[in-house]
């Protein structure tokens, strides 16, 4: 996979950072449980990256996802730890434990047939503590526009200039919201991470993810100050571009239609219908944006709650809480046949569909996907659910083979629980 793969809409290259911080701060000794002299300008980095997805309160401005204590959806099930599993990966039997200590996974969580089977923590990750989600917080934005499409208060037919009049004549006015969903709308956003001009990185400076100081032309405010600024690109519309701030874009749509804050959405409208036992949180612009493309973190067991959800199709218990058509709609996609990525390895026929990635293996799975390893594989036909999540080196796991080694952990995943499944 190439790094437009997935959009590296946070998180900077790592080449541009061992050139520009030089300072590995992890190495320089602790004070209590912090390394010295980490901040925003080298937290993104390894080995910083891998303290700091799991201390992201202690180094941004955050707002807090409350969760309803009364409500918490109960995970059943006795789970192994890694080191207690063995699958095929690649022709070897190898441990669970190896694989994620190789492939710098911080915590994994194994979900199946009513059940949590494996739950493992490496890195600083602790059961009750939030890891960065990166853009599987565009995930859940998906569900609040279905939500909300369902309820009748968008129209995905209509245009984001006729929600959000401040973006008339910006990049993504004239697209209709179900382009912006499926991000083939025109909006010239690059994601071209090692070039202060860009988009995505003035994009990460007016979102207070970047020191002023790394902003060449200053700062924006807030989203709300940078989205407008956006230009267009005719000859793109229509065409799978990944664009993070298109998530901003229906967000502050569903900000406009329900007259809540995208973090007020998030906490009552998603985080306490799952059921989840721990606060989440996201971080905040100057202006108190919530960034909706990627700035939540929450716990390993509550992104399992989210996963099975999507699992059942929008229900949680006996409740029918998001529309069974959205996920219908995104398991059962056809492939795109202009797949600007590359062919599988494996043959199988990806597509983009509504901030989920359809895995195109014939079997309907899908998945939520942040990059340095933030993954929730959800796989219908096998009752399933997998959580990764991690503290790459590098934004895609290039230098490690890191989407590629997941992919063949879930499938041995998936061959293991069959067989013992299948057994008497």
């Amino acid at each position: 996979m190439s790094l437009s793969r997935i959009g590296a809409h946070l998180i900077l290259p790592t080449l541009l950072a061992t050139l520009t911080t030089g300072t590995l701060a992890a190495d320089q000794g602790r004070i209590g449980t912090r390394p010295i002299g980490i901040d925003k300008t080298n937290a993104q980095f390894p080995p910083n990256n891998r303290w700091a997805f799991s201390h992201m309160r202690e180094l941004y401005p955050t707002a807090l996802i409350a969760n309803d204590p009364k409500r918490k959806q109960l995970l059943p099930g006795n789970p192994a730890h890694p080191s207690e599993i063995s699958i095929n990966f690649r022709g070897n039997q190898i441990s669970l434990d190896a694989l994620a200590r190789r492939y710098f996974t911080d915590a994994i969580a194994v979900y199946k047939d009513g059940e949590l089977v494996v739950e493992g923590y490496y890195g600083e990750q602790q059961p009750d503590r939030p890891h960065l989600m990166m853009s599987m917080t565009k995930s859940v934005t998906a569900v609040l526009v279905a939500k909300y499409v369902a309820e009748g208060l968008i129209d995905l037919n209509k245009t984001v200039a006729d929600y959000i009049p401040e973006l008339t004549k910006s990049g993504w006015g004239p697209d209709s919201l179900r382009a912006v969903w499926d991000m083939r709308d025109g909006a010239a956003y690059s994601e071209v991470y090692d070039d202060p001009s860009s988009s995505v990185w003035q994009h990460a400076c007016a979102s207070g993810w970047l020191e002023l100081k790394d902003c060449p032309n200053g700062a924006m405010r807030s989203s709300y100050e940078f989205l407008p600024t956006v230009q267009r690109d005719e000859h793109i519309v229509g065409e799978f571009h990944y664009k993070s701030a298109s998530t901003d874009v229906l967000a502050w749509v569903l900000e406009r239609v329900t007259g809540r804050s995208f973090v007020q959405l998030v906490s009552e409208e998603v985080w306490q219908q799952i059921g989840a036992e721990y606060p989440a949180d996201i971080t905040v612009d100057r202006d108190g944006y919530g960034w909706a493309s990627g700035g939540m973190s929450a716990t390993l067991r509550d992104l399992v709650r989210f996963g099975v959800m999507a699992l059942n199709l929008g229900a949680v218990g006996h409740r029918q809480v998001f529309p069974s058509s959205h996920f219908e709609d995104v398991m059962s996609h056809p492939a795109d046949d202009s797949w600007p990525y590359g062919e599988s390895t494996k043959g199988w026929k990806p597509y983009y569909r509504s901030f989920w990635w359809g895995v195109g293996n014939g079997l309907g799975d899908f998945e939520a996907v942040g990059i340095h390893g933030q993954i929730i594989r959800v796989s219908p036909n096998d009752n399933l659910v997998i959580v990764y999540l991690s503290s790459w080196p590098a934004a895609e796991g290039e230098t490690i083979g890191g989407y590629e080694a997941y992919e063949d952990i879930s499938e041995g995943l998936r061959t293991l629980l069959r067989k013992e499944n299948a057994q008497p």
